[in-house]
């Protein structure tokens, strides 16, 4: 059962000044450690799910093809996108439940008196909800690329005046390993945002609570993989209420939907969050 985390769970408001945010000294190159260890569990996980999800939509494609003669891109693009939803859906909530855990194991190493349970007062239905609303249009998009794909080489196999069943065999070969990678830049991609922004609405929840003046700080990891403008970034900090520019776009957190596809996709930045009296080194 999902558990969804109510008001009456959360101490009173009146003894947040009991509570601190404070850690000292905080190290980016750690955090991002801890975020992008946390992102490769989750990634292979949803990448197995994609992958079979991908794999059984090319198989019934290509039955249906064999046994009817006929590709309708319209009917196999919403087949595959009712496939692919239940499955993002189903993991977008396991990720907000597991970094919500995270965080709460992480934060109490730095506390001395009774844990506060942070973040107690979400419902991880509706952040799951407000999260699939930036993706509907998205992952529509993701199922008619695939298909109109699909549709294509059908059209080049049939000029080619081969058979059905070896237009079938050709689309087979060529697709397999078109849909594995589809499947993992889909898993690494959306690991990274659904886990940036259950993390960005964990951490605005803890200001809130705690009545606290929390800064976001925008970390890359800088290596020969990262984007230029993802580069320039690295270092701004701004309130938790405020936005980044990145390439001249403002984001509230790496991997929001504001900052457009090539902001986002492949994306492996965090955001490391501290009370505005912490030492970033």
């Amino acid at each position: 059962m999902t558990k969804t985390y109510s008001q009456k769970d959360t101490p009173s408001l009146q003894n947040k000044e009991l509570y601190t945010f404070r850690r000292g000294r905080v190290s980016v190159a750690q955090e991002i450690r801890r975020q992008t260890n946390f992102r490769k569990r989750y990634e292979s996980f949803i990448f197995k799910r994609l992958n079979t999800v991908f794999r059984r939509f090319l198989n019934t494609t290509l039955f249906l093809y064999t046994e009817t003669g006929v590709f309708q891109p319209e009917v196999a693009s919403n087949r595959l996108l009712e496939e692919l939803e239940p499955v993002l859906i189903s993991f977008y909530r396991r990720v907000h439940l597991a970094m919500f855990q995270s965080n709460e194991a992480y934060y109490e190493r730095f506390r001395k008196e009774e844990a506060f349970v942070f973040g107690r007062n979400m419902d991880i239905e509706n952040l799951v909800e407000e999260y699939f609303r930036t993706k509907t249009l998205i992952l529509s998009g993701i199922a008619t690329r695939q298909a109109n794909l699909i549709q294509k080489e059908i059209q080049k196999l049939r000029a080619e005046d081969l058979t059905i069943p070896q237009i079938a065999r050709g689309i087979q070969q060529k697709f397999t390993n078109i849909f594995r990678n589809r499947a993992r830049l889909i898993a690494r991609t959306e690991t990274h945002n659904v886990s940036s922004f259950a993390n960005h609405k964990y951490h605005t929840t803890v200001a809130d609570n705690l009545g606290i003046n929390m800064q976001k700080r925008w970390c890359a990891v800088n290596d020969s993989r990262t984007r230029s403008f993802h580069a320039e970034a690295n270092g701004q900090t701004v309130n938790m209420d405020g936005d980044f520019i990145v390439n001249g776009v403002p984001m509230s957190f790496a991997g929001d939907p504001k900052g457009g596809a090539k902001n986002v996709i492949n994306c492996r930045c965090v955001i490391l969050y501290v009370d505005e009296n912490d030492i970033v080194t």
